[in-house]
């Protein structure tokens, strides 16, 4: 488990503070360590052709970052950078390597971690190159935003949105333009408010149900059915 994980790294850990936009790996170049986020929020991203940019996730506290990169002496698979004030357990990588070779038995914990991400890995390649529609990838954005930071409210949930609306785009494949104009429809149809960054959402269960019919679009695509609604 990641608790077990981390206690392992007593001996070998320190704590790190980083400013906001501050970049712990860097797509292609090798990582200096395995950080795991202890507070704030990173955002994940690689670089593709054309000069665009993919934002793969943002993660919140208790992901471990450099850990594919470091075990394998291979450039990182993705740019990580701070999107806030963050603080981080960090291990240099020698001292980490180091460390296995004294206890064996931490690659256990290791390799549950690394499955853990494999996992998230394979459903955001589901997520990414789905064909559902953008207003149902932005529902589903908001929604599982709102279940790991989100506030419930009387009203519905309020939520601060971590990335920008062009880095939104950037993550569900649309244009900053294509974002503002979905956000402007859920606020005409009552679903949102919107103030600056912040989200208040109003009727959660129509975003649930936008959200709902991508799920049903994944699940038959993975069940390699064509029907269609």
């Amino acid at each position: 488990s990641l608790t077990e994980f981390v206690h392992a790294l007593e001996s070998v850990k320190s704590i790190v503070n980083l400013p906001k936009h501050a970049k712990l790996l860097e797509e292609g170049q090798l990582p200096e360590g395995i950080f795991v986020l202890l507070h704030g929020s990173v955002k994940l991203f690689v670089a593709l052709k054309g000069g665009k940019t993919l934002i793969l996730r943002v993660v919140q506290s208790g992901e471990v970052l450099g850990l594919s990169a470091t075990m394998s002496t291979k450039p990182a698979e993705y740019t990580a950078e701070t999107l806030s004030p963050t603080q981080f357990l960090y291990v240099p990588r020698k001292d980490f390597l180091a460390l296995l070779d004294l206890h064996p038995e931490i690659c256990i914990s290791v390799v549950e971690v690394l499955s853990h991400q494999l996992r998230e890995a394979v459903s955001m390649i589901h997520y990414s190159s789905g064909s559902q529609r953008a207003a149902e990838k932005l529902a589903d954005l908001l929604e599982s935003w709102i279940l790991e930071k989100g506030e419930v409210t009387d009203r519905g949930a309020d939520l601060k949105l971590p990335l920008t609306q062009e880095e939104i785009g950037q993550m569900i494949g649309v244009s900053r333009e294509t974002v503002s104009r979905l956000l402007a429809e859920f606020e005409e149809q009552g679903i949102l408010e919107m103030d600056g960054s912040r989200v208040h959402v109003l009727k959660r269960h129509t975003l649930e149900e936008l959200s709902a019919a991508r799920c049903r679009k994944v699940d038959k695509e993975k069940a390699g059915g064509n029907q269609t609604d």
